[in-house]
């Protein structure tokens, strides 16, 4: 009954063979019953005793949790049925009590079939992680348990087998299938360097690779709990759907009365409990909830819950961050100016020293140079971020400790660069690039002219948005003027504002919603965080993202691809028009049940058939969420 599936989290093991029989078996003696009855035969008892047997099957579970609900001091539906099956056997309408009971379980397991597809197929997922990989140790290949499996460790993925655990490549190529995780159908080529995920396919190359995120951290793991989680987190649209339920039972019991009262017949008053069962009402929400996040997580999209898809739902103004978002996010470095008396070598050196730990792409940018030109990187100490300025650290260079700082030209504080530096920060502004100023105890050592280009396909996603009614688009970025805007204008973006710290970035989108505007930010970094938390619903870049922008977005990308944006706007617009037709529904089945059990039009049988269609139709809809077509995708 919907006292125990009102609640998708509460289920235990849906569809269970023990419950299903069990129901079955009620059927046929209630079934039994009814022939016997109608049919007169001798002796009378025969016919009793198949009726008391089918409600033991089928009523007494329904009261039982009807006596729980009440012992734990909670809202119960199943009381109503209970009440219902209980009057009915006083009465010793037997035949009554036992069909009643049969209709309403068989009802329950049909929902629970159709509802636990999403659940279904994220235990289908939870199959595709394998419990064991193998380790690479001094002693060679061992295969090992999962579970013991830690971060950095190094594994071995054989052609054919599944990637135990997220991790980066170390060595080897391969076609990888992703659909599992990504919803992409076609294998995407991986290699040295690039991130794997767990559970996808490794289907022809032999894979050396290091742990990154193991167990529950990874993004598989991470789907699961989502889902298993999301009906937890329901739209705000339905919240009114929890108080109506603190007061229909006291309602119900009342119109059963009357109906008693007025017409006399106790009959009517059993079909309006039963009618009055406001199970689809109930059931409205958490299944629209799971299915949408389920069909979301098999199109590469980790959703919190059903109130952050109303978010996207609501959402009229979407807002970038630039680096490893807009653009692929990884920049390379194009030039070294060094200030004289220094090398190249000595600015690159210096400057990944303190990079070298660094999450930003820019650091990645600027360590990857340094292994171009093979350089031995020297171990910094000290190192600290200063979000929205640099990175900074001591470090030897040529026998001497020395404070390197690696930044924005805001590191100088003011201070003017030397001439022939000063000309080449101008030129590599004026050529679009983002300049980076690497300083040694406040000496300027020389300058990086780092590049990036947009993602492909960014400009098509953002004309898409702008076709969904998202009118107002905007790029926030930390980096200087010239490459914000070099790249704003390659995405045909006109609102753009570059040279941004967190707390900048925060006051911006606090301007958009003062004005009445639901803002979807999307952002990779730490420096994201805030602004992920303080938009009305926050999408972070989970491939390249920090853990921190994705323990405070409400959704990730789980491979960075933005163009999954306008498939979850469309999915979310229509998760809350399932959910408003499923209440509708909701409220119409029980009005129309309950109107026609008092006044007569309906038996307790036919009340009972028709509370449980509009309950079916209800989770038959939320299903139809799980087949939502992903138009970004091909095919």
């Amino acid at each position: 009954m919907i006292g125990r599936f009102s609640k998708l989290g509460e289920y235990h093991e849906l569809f269970q063979k023990r419950e299903v029989l069990q129901c079955l078996a009620g059927g046929l003696l209630a079934l039994a019953a009814y022939i016997w009855e109608a049919q007169g035969l001798a002796p009378a008892w025969v016919g009793l005793a198949l009726g008391l047997a089918a409600v033991a099957l089928t009523g007494l579970p329904i009261i039982w949790g009807a006596v729980q609900g009440l012992m734990e001091r909670r809202v119960n539906v199943d009381e109503l049925v209970a009440l219902a099956i209980t009057a009915s056997l006083i009465q010793g309408e037997v035949v009554t009590a036992a069909v009643v009971g049969f209709i309403m379980a068989l009802g329950s397991q049909v929902e629970e079939a159709i509802s636990d597809s999403a659940r279904r197929s994220i235990q289908a997922l939870a199959g595709m992680t394998p419990q064991e990989a193998t380790l690479l140790g001094p002693q060679g290949p061992q295969t090992v348990p999962l579970s013991s499996v830690q971060r950095g460790d190094r594994l071995l993925v054989r052609p054919g087998e599944r990637i135990p655990v997220d991790g980066t490549i170390l060595s080897g190529t391969s076609a990888v299938d992703e659909s599992s995780i990504t919803g992409e159908s076609i294998p995407r080529e991986r290699t040295v360097g690039e991130s794997v995920l767990a559970g996808t396919l490794n289907y022809n190359g032999v894979l050396e690779m290091q742990a990154a995120r193991i167990g529950a951290d990874t993004t598989l793991g991470r789907v699961m709990r989502l889902v298993e989680e999301a009906e937890g987190h329901k739209p705000r649209a339905v919240r009114f759907v929890d108080s109506y339920a603190r007061w229909f039972t006291p309602l119900v019991l009342s119109l059963a009365g009357l109906a008693w009262v007025w017409s006399g017949e106790s009959s009517r008053a059993v079909s309006v409990l039963v009618a009055g069962c406001p199970c689809a009402l109930l059931l409205a929400a958490p299944t629209a909830t799971v299915a949408a996040v389920a069909r979301a997580a098999r199109s590469g999209v980790l959703v919190k819950g059903g109130a952050q898809l109303e978010a996207v739902a609501k959402a009229d103004a979407a807002l970038f961050d630039k680096t490893g978002t807009l653009t692929l996010g990884v920049p390379r470095v194009d030039e070294v100016a060094p200030a004289n008396g220094c090398s190249v070598d000595d600015v690159l050196r210096a400057a990944a020293g303190v990079e070298q730990n660094a999450a930003h792409p820019l650091a990645r940018a600027v360590l990857h140079a340094a292994k171009q030109r093979k350089l031995t990187v020297p171990e910094a100490r000290g190192v600290v971020a200063e979000v929205g300025l640099g990175v900074r650290g001591a470090l030897e260079l040529h026998g001497a400790e020395r404070n390197v700082e690696v930044g924005g030209p805001a590191l100088l504080a003011g201070r003017a660069l030397p001439p022939e530096l000063e000309e080449k920060l101008q030129a590599m502004r004026q050529a679009g690039a983002t300049a980076l100023v690497v300083l040694a105890d406040g000496v300027p050592l020389g300058l990086l002219a780092v590049t990036d280009t947009p993602r492909p396909g960014a400009k098509q996603t953002l004309d898409a948005l702008r076709g969904l009614g998202l009118s107002s688009l905007g790029l926030l970025s930390g980096d200087e003027a010239q490459p914000v805007s070099r790249v704003a204008a390659s995405l045909g973006l006109t609102q753009a504002w570059p040279g941004l710290k967190p707390q900048d970035k925060l006051g911006i989108i606090a301007d958009y919603q003062r004005q009445g505007r639901k803002v979807l930010y999307v952002g990779d970094g730490v420096n994201d965080a805030p602004a992920l938390a303080q938009a009305d619903i926050g999408v972070a870049m989970a491939a390249a993202g920090t853990d921190v922008a994705l323990e405070t977005a409400g959704m990730a990308l789980t491979r960075d691809d933005i163009g999954r944006l306008p498939f979850l706007v469309g999915l979310s617009r229509r998760m809350l028009a399932v959910v408003k037709m499923n209440i509708g529904l909701g409220l119409l089945s029980n009005t129309v049940a309950v109107y026609g059990g008092m006044s007569g039009l309906l038996s307790p049988i036919a009340a009972s058939l028709l509370h449980n269609g509009g309950s079916i139709l209800v989770v038959l809809a939320s299903a139809s969420l799980l087949l939502y077509k992903d138009r970004t995708q091909p095919g």
